[in-house]
């Protein structure tokens, strides 16, 4: 296989890509291909490849678990507190979800890229952001976000920008991660529509990466009391 584990974000993209290969989709593979595939992948590697990857290590431990049950006929639905996938069905709902979330994050970028070349401004003024520098809990999905994103981009009025020239002021991922970090270092737990206040419809977009961003590096915990109800946002706590 002439794959570098440089080029990918993390043992999930790994497998995503080996189940693209072979152009079938992930509700069709046979998953035991997979499994094999990346573990004889990581066997493959160099040591120094594995520096400071421990990632991939832990989902070979996972996967070799699960064979092993699969192999000698363990019941599937049995759980083992050690392990997080326990069955196939574990792990081909890891990698859908997965997949969801590269998906909407591919486009999201895109829209953004898009954005670039619009020049304008709302009459207020923009707030300044600091200069500093899972996946999801098991009560808010994926879907969840997308649908209050999409229920902001509905429920928010923009005002006809003014007929000026102006100097576009960027905002990143990264500044819009530092911006969030702030206000939860001084409240702690927010409601998540509180993060798109006053925001452009490019801020929008950023806004939305970067709260999937935080929620993958553990930054943050995202929760709900019941489905369709309010989403917070606080500080992500072992």
């Amino acid at each position: 296989m002439n794959f570098n584990i440089k080029d990918f974000t993390g043992p999930l993209d790994l497998m995503l890509h080996m189940v693209k290969k072979h152009e079938l989709d992930i509700y069709e593979i046979d998953l035991k291909i997979i499994i094999d595939e990346y573990i004889n992948f990581i066997n493959s590697l160099d040591k120094n490849d594995l520096d400071n990857k421990s990632e991939y290590l832990v989902m070979a431990s996972e996967l070799i678990h699960l064979k092993s049950k699969i192999i000698l006929g363990f019941d599937e639905e049995e759980d083992d507190d050690n392990y997080e996938i326990n069955s196939e069905e574990d792990l081909r709902n890891r990698l859908i979800e997965y997949e969801k979330y590269q998906t909407i994050t591919n486009d999201f970028r895109e829209l953004e890229k898009n954005r670039q070349d619009y020049f304008t401004k709302v009459p207020e003024s923009l707030k300044e952001y600091a200069n500093n520098e899972t996946y999801l809990s098991d009560d808010v999905s994926l879907e969840d976000l997308v649908n209050a994103m999409l229920e902001i981009s509905e429920r928010l009025e923009y005002k006809k920008p003014r007929n000026t020239k102006i100097a576009r002021k960027e905002i990143s991922v990264k500044d819009k991660i530092n911006y969030i970090k702030e206000i939860l270092s001084r409240e702690k737990k927010v409601e998540f529509t509180r993060l798109f206040n006053e925001c452009t419809k490019e801020e929008i977009v950023v806004t939305f990466l970067s709260i999937l961003e935080m929620s993958k590096d553990n930054l943050i915990t995202l929760s709900q009391n019941k489905n369709f109800s309010k989403i917070y946002v606080e500080v992500y706590n072992e």
